[in-house]
């Protein structure tokens, strides 16, 4: 009997599969584990991915909605807030929130902040976010979802945020700004500690989207790599997001929110009690959800510790630096310079979309910029020499079928 094809519309089954028919199917859907490997990222090494997939297990079953009602799951929970709050310069009464992933993180900042500005600001009845043109689009769907006005600032010719324009867009309805550290497309880090100082002269909140870096940068600084000042050391930052299924190389779904003060954090709760039941209590958006992330990311993160993410990050900036001066000898293309990760490839003569093209005939999952046309590489310590290898090579088979496209329509313009 033919399989049917995956995505299409069918019936429910009126019989069920068998174990192993269902696992042979699955295994056959399975993607290349080489050229798939950036659409998996960002994990750790195999020791470290047995690790959270092991503990996860062992708590799938376990209801995430009771974190804030049964001992053994806050424990937990508390634990991880409280590793993750120490890597942050974070002060004594800060606290955090464990969320699904970035997006979760951002939106319960922002409807936080709506909420925290019906205190602060109570004759403001359209709040406006100011944010720079790169921050991620996440920012976009929350303003949507919690009626906030979001203003997009262009970016400075160095790419970052321009705190001027920022500043100057700034109106008498403004709540809060948001800088990212560092942003997706350019792995750059916006001026933080200079918005601060916007933020503190108009009393305003600032946050922070760390969900790329914020789990690499503590340690890529005790190793000496040069970063700007970006976390709660800066006054004015009230809340970081910081994604631990990045560079905590926790299983997915897993991140952060972490506020300067429990009092900012009331913020974000809502508890409703208007129905028989008691109340409504949970730690985000979600209700019913696995508790497998919050116990894997504890499961990391003990396993890890301080020296084992030391050890990960520095052979990470090693392999980030190989690959980015391997790039840059790649005739027509470039590694954008930047602060952290992602590497960025682009070209001054290559149309990067064949580049792109070429690499997903290859079988690569990526993504990309559009201003100016880039690749983005979420490189993580998973990345071994066989990935790397591979990658680098499609890539310069790439560009030389870029280089050929482009020769060609040079014959035929001439």
């Amino acid at each position: 009997m033919p399989e049917t094809p995956v995505g299409s519309r069918i019936g429910f089954p009126q019989a069920g599969l068998s174990r192993e028919e269902i696992l042979g199917k699955l295994e056959r859907m399975k993607y290349d584990e080489v050229r798939g490997h950036w659409s998996r990222a960002f994990r750790g090494p195999p020791d470290v991915q047995e690790v959270g997939a092991r503990a996860y297990q062992m708590f799938l079953s376990d209801n995430g909605i009771f974190a804030l009602r049964t001992e053994y799951m806050r424990s937990i929970e508390e634990g991880v807030i409280s590793m993750c709050l120490g890597l942050f310069n974070s002060p004594p009464d800060a606290s955090g929130t464990f969320t699904s992933g970035g997006s979760e993180s951002i939106y319960s900042t922002l409807h936080a902040i709506r909420e925290w500005a019906r205190e602060h600001f109570p004759k403001v009845t359209q709040p406006r976010v100011v944010v720079p043109y790169s921050a991620h689009p996440t920012f976009s769907k929350g303003a949507h979802y919690f009626g906030l006005t979001l203003v997009r600032v262009p970016l400075g010719p160095d790419r970052r945020a321009d705190v001027a324009a920022m500043e100057g867009a700034i109106d008498a309805d403004t709540v809060a700004i948001a800088g990212s550290a560092p942003c997706w497309p350019y792995g750059l880090y916006d001026p933080i500690e200079s918005l601060g100082g916007v933020a503190q002269r108009h009393g305003l909140w600032l946050h922070v989207d760390a969900c790329v870096g914020g789990y690499l940068a503590p340690f890529a600084t005790a190793l000496g790599h040069k970063l700007p000042v970006w976390d709660f050391r800066i006054p004015a930052v009230q809340s970081i997001s910081a994604d631990l299924h990045k560079y905590g190389y926790c299983p997915k779904p897993a991140s952060t929110v972490l506020w300067r003060s429990e009092s900012l954090k009331r913020f974000h709760y809502v508890h409703p009690e208007d129905w028989p039941g008691s109340a409504y209590k949970m730690q985000g958006f979600a209700g019913s959800r696995t508790a497998g992330p919050i116990f894997a990311a504890w499961a990391v993160l003990q396993y890890l510790g301080r020296e084992g993410y030391l050890r990960l990050t520095k052979a990470l900036l090693a392999a980030r630096q190989r690959m980015m001066q391997d790039i840059g000898a790649i005739p027509g293309l470039y590694a954008l310079e930047n602060d952290l990760l992602p590497i960025a490839i682009g070209s001054d003569s290559l149309d990067m979309q064949i580049v792109m093209g070429e690499l997903r005939q290859a079988g690569w999952i990526l993504v990309g910029a559009s201003q100016p046309p880039l690749i983005n590489v979420p490189l993580d310590a998973a990345a071994d020499e066989r990935v790397i290898s591979t990658f680098m090579a499609d890539l310069t088979e790439a560009a030389a079928k870029a280089r050929a496209a482009a020769g060609a329509r040079s014959a035929l313009d001439y």
